[in-house]
């Protein structure tokens, strides 16, 4: 069996082809069948290419198209979103500015009340008080001239 390898080895090592190499009119007529293929391939590609541009540029423009449609949907619901946003902001802001109103301004209203209602009475008591000084006068000048009258009764 050892044998058998050693002789295939040996019958591989010295076939011809292994040791052949490539002629300089074996390269040019390999150059000039790439150059055939290249150059079909060039005119193929160059006769495809504006249908394919064509196609490509109007795949391009209906993607960006929708992309626009996509992005203005998009910006609206977030621009809808914020706006009612800002009108709750608003709402609130308008709440508190009331809230402030009448927290200052409600005990302002009521000290002016109640200072008008002191006013009233201070006036109703100057009334009073010169109409009972008045009485006293009056009172008293009785006093004097009941002093004054003999009792003759």
């Amino acid at each position: 069996m050892k044998n058998l390898i050693l002789l295939l080895a040996g019958m591989l090592l010295f076939v011809t082809p292994a040791f052949s190499e490539l002629s300089n009119s074996d390269l040019q007529r390999i150059r000039e069948i790439v150059q055939i293929e290249v150059s079909g391939t060039e005119q193929r590609l160059r006769a495809e290419m504006p249908a394919a541009i064509t196609a490509s540029e109007k795949r391009m423009t209906a993607a960006i198209t929708a992309s626009e449609k996509r992005m203005k949907e998009h910006v609206d619901i977030k621009m809808d979103g914020l706006d009612k946003r800002v009108n709750i902001l608003a709402a609130l802001l308008i709440g508190i500015f009331a809230l402030i109103v009448v927290a200052i301004g409600l005990p302002q209203l009521i000290v002016a009340y109640k200072q008008r209602g002191q006013e009233e009475l201070r006036t109703e008591l100057k009334a009073l008080r010169t109409e009972l000084k008045a009485l006293h006068a009056e009172i008293e000048h009785l006093k004097q001239r009941d002093k004054a009258q003999p009792e003759s009764l």
